[in-house]
């Protein structure tokens, strides 16, 4: 039986001009133990027809707490429209958690490839290391369109600030426009970018989370890098 646990719409932050950063806290105070990566379902029912729409999202929030964080791009549909009208203090369902992509505590060195909302379970990652004070090498290398699309740029840049765990973050534009002001890295993930930014990468465990041909893409690099299979863990939404 799917237990779907009534959560009070907390706090909405617009991180970017089409991903709001949701925070939901349960009813009933209890935290959630699940390991970081995992997603939950979000549902809306609606109360004049009783309909139910539900979605998966991964989990931005660390475990042990009594809350979600969810990073949702605002796609117009059915549930993201009603997100966009969205109320503090509105109900909503979540049922969690779920989900194969899971944190390994017990290695110490990880790289991260992401794409647009697909940071939220390194966040989850990265949170969780801080909470246990783990001995952790984290790097990341998050894929954007746009230098506006950096999701928490606040909050990411100050985990690079961290002594322990130790997590650095190359953020890469695909779509730099002038007068955008980025001067950072340019371009799609590849090869290239991997051996220049980490360069002890087969020393790390990659983790992989975005859109499905973001994520089928860098199964190709993690591949023709010679990682080993085990070692690549993928998240993957879309057709």
């Amino acid at each position: 039986m799917i237990i779907k646990k009534p959560s009070v719409l907390e706090s909405i932050i617009s991180s970017t001009p089409s991903v709001n950063i949701y925070r939901f806290r349960l009813q009933d105070h209890q935290p959630v133990d699940f390991v970081p990566g995992m997603f939950a379902m979000l549902y809306y029912k609606d109360q004049a027809t009783g309909e139910e729409i539900g979605r998966a999202y991964s989990i931005a929030s660390e475990p042990g707490v009594d809350y979600f964080d969810f990073m949702i791009e605002l796609v117009h549909g059915k549930l993201t429209s009603k997100l966009e009208n969205a109320k503090i203090g509105d109900i909503y369902y979540i049922s969690a958690p779920y989900g194969a992509f899971k944190f390994d505590s017990t290695k110490k060195k990880f790289l991260f490839l992401a794409g647009g909302t697909g940071l939220a379970p390194f966040f989850s990652m990265i949170k969780y290391a801080i909470k246990n004070n783990l001995d952790a090498d984290m790097s990341m290398i998050y894929s954007v369109r746009f230098p506006s699309w950096i999701i928490a740029r606040e909050e990411l840049e100050s985990f690079e600030k961290l002594e322990k765990p130790k997590v650095s973050c190359t953020v890469t534009v695909t779509r730099p426009q002038p007068g955008d002001g980025w001067t950072g890295q340019t371009g799609h993930i590849d090869e290239a970018m991997v051996r220049k930014y980490v360069p002890d990468f087969p020393e790390r465990i990659f983790y992989i989370c975005g859109p499905l041909n973001f994520v089928k893409a860098m199964q190709q690099v993690a591949d023709n890098l010679g990682i080993a299979k085990e070692n690549v863990k993928t998240e993957m939404w879309g057709q």
